[in-house]
Order: C-alpha cells, then sequence, then structure tokens
C-alpha cells in the first residue's frame, strides 16, 4: 500500500512538473514573437493558438486550418483544459503572478493565498461567449480583440517592448493591471468567468475521457485540494471536480497528502460535476454551445528602426501620421475587409515588421488593429515577414517572387507639396527610388512633376517614405479596397 501511493505522489510532482516545463518553454517563445524574436524558429506556436486558428478557419476552411482547430478540441476532450494550462500566453501569464504571490506567501502569513470552491457563474460565462460569437459575426472587432486571451497577452508585451499611441498604451496598460489584480486575489478566475475560449473549452472539456477525480476510499475531506486550486472548482466536502473549469494545473494533486486525488480515466458518478448530470438543463447548454460552434465556423526591432535611413546616407525626420481612405492593408490579406474581419489585434505583425511600416490603429472602427502607414519606413518588395507570421488568416502567406505582383495601392501626387513641381528643386526622388518604374518625371507646362503609372503601382510606399516634403509627403499612397494581382 506505501509503495502505491509513493509512486503515485511521485507521478503527480512529474505530471506538474512537466506542465510546467513546457508551459514555461511555450510561454517564453510567444513572448519573444510579440518582442520581434524567433518567427524562423517557433512561429508555429502562435498558429496554435485557438482564436486566431477560428479567424483563419473562418477566412479559409483548408485542410491545416481545420486540423488545428479539431486537434485543440479533441485534445481538450481527452485530457481536459491542457490547452489553457500550457499553450495560452495569457493563462501562463496569470500563473506566473500567482506563483509571485504564493512564493513569499510561504513565509509571509499575511501574503498567504488560500482557495475555496466557488459555483460556477453561468450567468457571466455563457452571456459573454455568445456576445464573442455574436461580434465575430457582426464585424464587432473591438469586443473580440479585448476578450481574446493570446491578442490581449500580445498588446501587453507589445505597449511594454514597442510602445504606441497613447490609446493603445492605456488599453494594454488597464488590461494589465486588470489581469495582475485577478490573478493576485482570484486565480484563474477571469478564464473561467470571462475568458470566451475557456467557456468553449470547457463544454468539451467537462466530458474528458481523462480528468482529475477523487477516489472517495482515500478522502478524508481535509480540505487540502480546494484551498490549493487556483480554478476554484474543486468541492472537498462533496468529493467533486468541476471539469468544465478545471485547467489541469495539477497543483491539487501535489497538495493531496493522502493519494486522494488522481488524474485519469474516471467511471465513478461522484467524479463528475453535478453541472454535468443536470438533464435537461445541461441539454440545452450543450445545444447552445453547439450552435455558437457552427456561427463561429461560418522592443529590439522597434529600436533598430527608430532612426531609419537610406542607404545610410541621409537621416530622415518622422512625418506626420496619415489616415488613409481607403486604408492600406499587407500583400496577402487580399482585402480591407477581409483583413480586418479577421485579424484579432494580436500585435505580432507590428512587433515583428522589420520596416515599421504597421502600428497600432486608434480610431474607433478598428481600433487596436493593425495599419500600414509609411512615415517611418517603407513596404520593401522582398519582405514578407507579416504574410508568415500572422496566425489567424488575416494575411495570408506571400512569396516572396510573387509580392511584387500584388498591388495593395496606388500613389498620388499633391502638386502642392511637391518641391519639384512649386520650381524650388530638381528633386525627382520619388523617380529614381520606384523599384518597378511606376514614377517617373514628367514636363506639363513648362512644370517638371512625378507622374503615375497606375498599371505598374503596387503601392510599396517608398517614394512616400523618400519624399523630402514635411510633415507630409507630397506623393502620397492610397490603399485599394481589393488587392489586384498581376497574371505573369
Amino acid at each position: 500500500m506505501y509503495k502505491k501511493f509513493l509512486d503515485f505522489a511521485i507521478f503527480a510532482v512529474m505530471l506538474r512538473k512537466i506542465r510546467i516545463v513546457v508551459a514555461a518553454l511555450c510561454f517564453v517563445c510567444l513572448t519573444l514573437l510579440f518582442v520581434g524574436i524567433g518567427h524562423d524558429w517557433w512561429g508555429w506556436l502562435a498558429k496554435l493558438q485557438f482564436m486566431p486558428a477560428i479567424s483563419r478557419l473562418i477566412g479559409s476552411a483548408v485542410l491545416g486550418n481545420i486540423v488545428v482547430v479539431a486537434g485543440i478540441l479533441l485534445l481538450t476532450w481527452l485530457f481536459g483544459r491542457i490547452y489553457c494550462s500550457v499553450l495560452c500566453p495569457l493563462g501562463i501569464f496569470q500563473d506566473s503572478v500567482l506563483w509571485l504571490r504564493r512564493k513569499p506567501g510561504k513565509h509571509v502569513r499575511p501574503l498567504q493565498k488560500k482557495f475555496k470552491y466557488n459555483k460556477e457563474r453561468r450567468w457571466v460565462r455563457y452571456p459573454v461567449l455568445a456576445l464573442y460569437i455574436a461580434c465575430l459575426i457582426v464585424d464587432g472587432q473591438l469586443i473580440t480583440a479585448i476578450l481574446g486571451p493570446y491578442s490581449t497577452y500580445g498588446r501587453m508585451v507589445t505597449a511594454v517592448v514597442g510602445g504606441g499611441p497613447v490609446p493603445f498604451l492605456i488599453a494594454a496598460g488597464v488590461t494589465f493591471v486588470i489581469m495582475v489584480l485577478c490573478s493576485w486575489v482570484w486565480g484563474r478566475a477571469w478564464c473561467n468567468v470571462i475568458c470566451p475560449v475557456g467557456t468553449f473549452l470547457g463544454c468539451f472539456s467537462k466530458f474528458s475521457l481523462f480528468r482529475v477525480h477523487f477516489d472517495t476510499d482515500k478522502c478524508v475531506k481535509c480540505g487540502a485540494c480546494e484551498r490549493s486550486c487556483k480554478a476554484a472548482c474543486i468541492d472537498s466536502n462533496n468529493q467533486t471536480v468541476d471539469a468544465s473549469r478545471c485547467v489541469d494545473c495539477f497543483d491539487c494533486l501535489e497538495s493531496c497528502k493522502f493519494g486522494a486525488l488522481k488524474y485519469g480515466r474516471s467511471r465513478s458518478p461522484e467524479a463528475l460535476p453535478a453541472s454535468a448530470t443536470a438533464g435537461p438543463e445541461s441539454s440545452s447548454r450543450r445545444q447552445f454551445i453547439i450552435t455558437g460552434a457552427a456561427l463561429i465556423g461560418a522592443g529590439v526591432t522597434a529600436a533598430a528602426q527608430e532612426m531609419k535611413v537610406d542607404g545610410g546616407l541621409t537621416h530622415l525626420d518622422a512625418k506626420k501620421p496619415l489616415e488613409r481612405e481607403p486604408r492600406l492593408v499587407p500583400p496577402g490579406a487580399g482585402s480591407v475587409r477581409k483583413f480586418y474581419d479577421l485579424c484579432t489585434a494580436c500585435q505580432l505583425c507590428v512587433t515583428n515588421c522589420p520596416n515599421n511600416v504597421l502600428r497600432p490603429s486608434t480610431d474607433l472602427s478598428h481600433l487596436l488593429q493593425p495599419q500600414m502607414g509609411y512615415e517611418d519606413g517603407f513596404c520593401r518588395p522582398e519582405c514578407t515577414t507579416c504574410s508568415e507570421i500572422c496566425p489567424t488568416g488575416a494575411i495570408l502567406p506571400v512569396e516572396r517572387e510573387a509580392k511584387t505582383l500584388i498591388h495593395i495601392g496606388i500613389a498620388t501626387v499633391d502638386a502642392e507639396l511637391c518641391l519639384a513641381a512649386k520650381g524650388k528643386a530638381g528633386c525627382g526622388k520619388c523617380a529614381s527610388a520606384c523599384p518597378l518604374g511606376a514614377v517617373s518625371m514628367v514636363t506639363v507646362d513648362g512644370v517638371r512633376r512625378p507622374a503615375i503609372n497606375e498599371a505598374l503601382c503596387i503601392g510599396c510606399g517608398k517614394c512616400e517614405y523618400l519624399c523630402p516634403s514635411r510633415p507630409v509627403s507630397a506623393i502620397t499612397v492610397k490603399g485599394l479596397e481589393t488587392h489586384r494581382r498581376d497574371t505573369v
């Protein structure tokens, strides 16, 4: 008997340690992605995030997108909400905050944190999920950006390492404070009350084959497991674990001194939460989630770009950001509408853009989502970073050789700002810089000025970026609502 208990105790400790190591690796790699490091090595981790995968699936139901979404759901059905404790960066961030509280709490009594069982807040969880689904359908991007866990964490990191406009920094700062306070005081309450991903996956995990459950013969109802449960889903008095809220952190396994909690298959009725056997009410809730799922299916880099120069010769002062209409969106987006429909405002493309072309938007219609501008750089024809890193399908992969065939905008000239047109300088820098020869200098009524060949212009913005006119370039790029692609 003692040997069996010892073997289980070792297994419980190892299970928790493995989870922590894998979660730490994922957390560090995802954080580095938002800093702008490692997209060539572990950029695939971003594409394993659930909401970006759902967005990709909505945009393109190709086999790869279906496999990722189905794989996460299958993993949850088999093993519970492993995703929330291993792959979700916001969930791991909350665990880290709680760990910081618990560490000194071992020695300082006022900092000790003990949890207790709380009933499921259905009246909050499912309306929030319904709101999220509705916003996905009607393009309520601000709500989806705020509630999406992956995007939320991305904005916090981006604000720290790359800064941004004031509204963006305020939103990220408020989010950071809320997340720290929630996890410091209530553990994983955000994940089990507000987070739509947690609620959605919880509807699968409550029927999971492998789960944490009680061995009622060994349990003495000491409550140690309940006090250690940061998801507040263990009812030690009734010896039940609400699998829909359990995030499989395995803290409870290590806290139990009697081996009464196990992780594995459970066929005993008492191991199921009351909500899983609630009859008609549970059935209607499952139907609601199934319906919702059907509706869903329908730093380093920034610092290097602060002093942008061309050819290492002439320093170019910052220009005034423009509000472009139509907007510019990156090659691979296909259209302005598709880009903003699928973008979850995770900021991954912003922090990884080597040309400083993307920044968070501050207007209400696309608040927090990226927007393009050529004040600090231009979209280099050989660069495909954003299309490689985008996890949602808002920007599809583009081959370098094909990028110059995609027209995202058209350059236009304001003669009143053009130095050459006003006879003040024999500039012509836009014409000499254009990589495709779309800009040429012509003489009209005795005045030399730029002319645009719209058939050749792809909207890369090099002419706008290098134009010496300040604070607004004399040649600017207007976006195309739907991108045009030349045939070879």
